[in-house]
């Protein structure tokens, strides 16, 4: 083998591990912050509460996001689960709003919940997993959210 040919090798062994290197690169986790809390039904047994996120891609590409499962706590009490069930992507270092809504029934909580309710400023906790598409598959991604949001009411 010349020099430059030898020379011309090495580029090639260090460009193939380069690529290698970046395909095994991992995917940094979304994060999800509460922004918004609005109280849009109120019956004698429960209530309807949308829940706004916003969720950030720190990636450089984009991250499709098949769904968000998600437990929500407000002043530390547990309110309920919820989801985002359609999917969504979200561009390179771009941030997305998404909206759920959780159902709280009245007769399976604490009637202290009930009292964060009529609040007008709550601790809103979520706590969950992103199901990231990679491939043919997905990755599950867990996270978890603390954040003093305002209560709007319809």
């Amino acid at each position: 083998m010349t020099a430059r040919s030898m020379l011309a090798f090495r580029l090639a062994v260090a460009s193939a591990a380069a690529l290698a290197l970046a395909a095994c690169a991992t995917v940094k986790a979304p994060t999800l912050q509460v922004q918004g809390l609005k109280n849009t039904k109120m019956g004698l047994t429960g209530a309807k509460v949308d829940v706004i996120f916003g969720v950030r891609n720190p990636n450089p590409e984009d991250l499709s996001v098949d769904k968000v499962e998600f437990e929500l706590r407000l002043n530390g009490a547990h309110v309920g689960r919820g989801y985002v069930s359609a999917p969504f992507t979200i561009q390179g270092f771009a941030e997305e709003r998404v909206v759920s809504s959780v159902t709280v029934d009245y007769l399976r909580v604490p009637g202290a919940v009930q009292a964060v309710l009529d609040d007008d400023d709550v601790r809103a906790q979520a706590r969950g997993t992103f199901y990231i598409r990679e491939g043919s598959g997905f990755k599950k991604i867990g996270f978890d959210s603390d954040a003093r949001v305002r209560l709007d009411r319809d």
